[in-house]
């Protein structure tokens, strides 16, 4: 199974990632200086998802089936609570600071029940191409094969040619499924990813 960061650190809690360190597919993406950091964001750590994901749904609103609205007057005890229910990590330079997110869900999908199901990724305009939304997946990726998963999967909006050469990049490929829309009718493609593939292609 891959590791998102150097050997010995515990994925579950936080680890970090620095150009040269061996962590294979993020060196590219760093400067020499830059660590990046990933955490599981539990329903202790709701007002740092509570402003992330606000801010997805409204920078990127395109990309979520959910609305800002449904969001935004809700307490945080309900970010809290689906903290609780679904595995979100973050990843950031430093631990407490969300730069990128990303959740997963399993039994989504009465196909194949051990299937989990990459959600809610999102990576703030200032992150994106700096390796911050790749590390949140891997730590997702991580957990969901610990958990039993077989398998992960994803929808992607078929304009977002950036989001699919990175899930590409990670060893994701296209069902060829057709006829999917997301919940605002724009059309969606369908991507897998097997595990138990060699550690260099997660």
């Amino acid at each position: 199974m891959h590791q998102s960061g150097p050997a010995g650190c515990d994925a579950a809690i936080s680890c970090s990632v620095r150009q040269g360190a061996g962590a294979s597919g993020l060196s590219g993406y760093l400067s020499k200086e830059e660590v990046i950091r990933h955490w599981r964001l539990s329903s202790g750590r709701a007002g740092e998802w509570r402003e992330i994901r606000l801010e997805s749904l409204r920078v990127a609103a395109e990309s979520f089936d959910t609305v800002l609205t449904d969001w935004q007057d809700r307490p945080l005890a309900d970010f809290a609570a689906r903290l609780d229910k679904v595995p979100t990590f973050a990843a950031g330079a430093e631990i407490g600071s969300p730069l990128a997110v990303a959740s997963w869900q399993a039994q989504l999908d009465a196909r194949d029940l051990q299937r989990g199901w990459l959600l809610s990724v999102y990576a703030r305009p200032k992150a994106r191409g700096r390796g911050f939304a790749e590390a949140a997946i891997r730590a997702v990726l991580n957990d969901s094969v610990s958990a039993g998963m077989t398998s992960a999967g994803l929808h992607v909006l078929a304009e977002n040619s950036h989001a699919i050469s990175l899930y590409r990049r990670l060893g994701f490929v296209e069902t060829g499924r057709e006829g999917l829309v997301n919940a605002r009718g724009a059309p969606e493609i369908e991507m897998i990813l097997p595990f138990g593939v060699p550690d260099d292609r997660l």
